[in-house]
């Protein structure tokens, strides 16, 4: 099994201002957990047990929320007199050892990741971007999925992929399929946000990665793009290039991805996990369409 994952979690959260000035967007709430919660369930779900977040130091709540001691957890649950307040302990998967490394200048995602390297040592690791959630069953778990077809190929990374639009295409990074299969398919090319025209196709990265050791002497031997960035794509590109296989996963159709990039996106994901709360969820979902009633029938009159 594949136990380690980086978590990138240092980048600015310009798009979500002004809240970020003060919340890192990972930290912002999806239904009773934050987003970043929700992403370190999806990964331990999957058999993960070791998570190093790349954070930076305006993002000190996120080693507060991790980092809390058991008898600080106890305290807050104690308190709580309504027992909705808490699902389960309360506390964000103690059983997981967490560590964190500053990136004081976000400098890429691929910088992101070579900060790892003494984190991961020579075992395959996942990465995991901190601002993205991939809800799915539990047996149709992404990430199970993707080791599944890591191990099996021998891969030296493997991504998870999904369509997308092609007006969307340039938001993204995209993949070329060798051929295309709902288990995992083989790609020739990886390329980084390129525009609709350039696309080789509209398979779109997902936020998930597996890789091997070799991403890192990969990521040294990668220019640095437009400015000064490293990416992770390119060093990936580098490996396909030296003949190192890359296999992508689709996220299938039973799993949903959430990118808390922009207000949009955040309100479309919360009110998701809102309205599959166990406990208020039947209620939100009533006052929603009871919102939606009344606003089209101002429209109509």
């Amino acid at each position: 099994m594949i136990k380690k994952a980086i978590i990138p979690v240092a980048g600015l959260g310009t798009r979500m201002l002004p809240i970020t000035q003060s919340i890192p967007k990972e930290m912002l709430p999806l239904g009773r957990k934050p987003v970043l919660h929700r992403v370190v369930d999806e990964l331990a779900t999957a058999g993960v047990d070791q998570v190093l977040f790349i954070t930076a130091s305006h993002k000190n709540a996120i080693k507060d929320y991790f980092d809390r001691k058991p008898q600080n957890s106890n305290k807050v649950i104690s308190s709580q007199q309504d027992p909705r307040a808490i699902i389960g302990d309360g506390s964000p998967l103690p059983s997981l050892e967490y560590s964190f490394i500053q990136q004081d200048t976000p400098s890429g995602n691929g910088d992101a990741v070579r900060l790892g390297r003494s984190f991961v040592g020579e075992e395959d690791f996942v990465v995991a971007w901190g601002d993205t959630v991939i809800q799915s069953s539990i047996d149709q778990n992404v990430m199970r999925r993707m080791i599944e077809v890591h191990l099996e190929e021998k891969s030296a990374c493997t991504i998870a992929v999904q369509p997308v639009c092609s007006d969307k295409v340039s938001n993204y990074g995209i993949v070329r399929p060798l051929y295309e299969s709902d288990w995992g398919f083989p790609i020739d090319k990886i390329v980084e946000k390129p525009s609709v025209k350039k696309a080789p196709s509209k398979f779109a990265v997902s936020a998930r990665y597996i890789c091997d050791s070799s991403i890192f002497p990969a990521l040294e031997a990668t220019s640095r793009g437009r400015m000064g960035e490293l990416w992770l794509a390119d060093a990936i590109q580098g490996l396909i290039r030296a003949g190192r296989s890359v296999w992508c996963v689709p996220l299938g159709i039973d799993s949903l991805r959430y990118d808390i990039g922009t207000p949009l996106t955040y309100w479309e994901a919360f009110t998701n996990y809102a309205i599959q709360d166990e406990y208020d969820g039947p209620a939100f979902s009533k006052f929603l369409k009871r919102l939606v009633a009344a606003r089209e029938d101002t429209r109509s009159d």
